[in-house]
């Protein structure tokens, strides 16, 4: 598994707590466009299809 970026994994546990990319992006002082391309890698590391899939996921704990 290839490890997430620190900004990745901020989003990606952020996502996994039911924040919306919007909310994400405003707390992190990030463009909405930013907070998709992270989630977009971060699906693709860790191998998933979607948001809901993160929540308790080993990578974010």
């Amino acid at each position: 598994m290839t490890e997430l970026t620190y900004s990745e994994w901020r989003v990606a546990t952020l996502a996994a707590g039911g924040h919306t990319n919007r909310a994400i992006a405003k707390r992190l002082h990030i463009t909405v466009s930013t907070v998709e391309q992270h989630l977009t890698r971060v699906y693709r590391k860790l191998g998933v299809g979607r948001r809901a899939d993160l929540i308790g996921h080993e990578a974010l704990v």
